[in-house]
């Protein structure tokens, strides 16, 4: 498989180029793009959040632990948390996912997992749109790709690595086919991580607006009648004038 090195160079190229055509192609802000770009430098490192052991958990959980505050901080006006609280929940969050995250991981998760897998990038791509705060749908569509581009660049660069040839022969090594995939070999994470990217993807195009949130749904228009329509006649003549019936 490939390297932690080749990871992070790849997936820096890939952010960089997604940010200049985010600006120069789309119109979108330099802040914007500086943004996406980072995003999909991160998410190249995703997937090796599995691995249980070595620098790549080491960093991941740094830089993961330090966003996880800065998203929460974006929503606290939504979610009713200001002042002090709203720093205390931040440096919680910060402990959590720094420590508790590492240590769940490493007791549910194995290495070459459904952390190597298609839903893993769905879901991955689904919370970044679900968690970046913008009241533009394009803005949140920019961010989430950029982690799709990461996390899949990851992903290719595992399957690359795992070919091998000698010059005369292609052989595939026993890692072949464990990363681009859709199921892995136990059910229970299998079961898991579809349920999630389900869900995930009902919350995202509702969000979206492509599914109506039931939630939100108008209220159906009710045409006020005057007081005296009780006065009215059931039944009227054609040719009589409508507004005699209602006023």
């Amino acid at each position: 498989m490939a390297a932690y090195r080749e990871h992070i160079t790849v997936s820096g190229a890939m952010g960089i180029a997604y940010a200049f055509g985010a600006v120069f192609m789309f119109g979108f802000s330099i802040t914007q793009a500086i943004i996406a770009a980072i995003l999909t430098w991160i998410s190249g490192m995703l997937p090796d959040m599995d691995s249980q052991s070595g620098k790549p958990v080491r960093e991941l959980f740094g830089v993961t632990s330090a966003l996880a505050p800065v998203l929460l901080l974006q929503h606290t006006n939504q979610l009713g948390i200001s002042g002090d609280r709203e720093m205390l929940f931040a440096l919680l969050l910060y402990g959590v996912v720094r420590y508790g995250g590492a240590e769940l991981l490493g007791r549910l998760t194995v290495h070459r997992g459904m952390f190597h897998s298609i839903p893993a990038l769905i879901i991955a791509t689904e919370v970044t749109f679900l968690s970046y705060a913008s009241p533009e749908i394009r803005v949140k569509l920019l961010m989430a790709l950029g982690v799709a581009l990461g996390f899949l660049s990851h992903l290719i660069l595992d399957e690359m690595y795992s070919v091998q040839w000698d010059g005369v022969r292609v052989k595939l090594n026993k890692s072949a086919g464990s990363a681009l995939k859709f199921f892995g070999k136990e059910s229970l994470p299998n079961g898991l991580a579809l349920g999630l990217m389900m869900f995930l993807t009902y919350a995202s195009l509702t969000s979206a607006g492509v599914i109506p949130d039931p939630n939100r749904q108008a209220a159906p228009e009710i045409l006020e009648i005057t007081s005296d329509i009780k006065d009215a006649p059931a039944y009227r003549m054609v040719d009589e004038p409508q507004d005699t019936i209602l006023r």
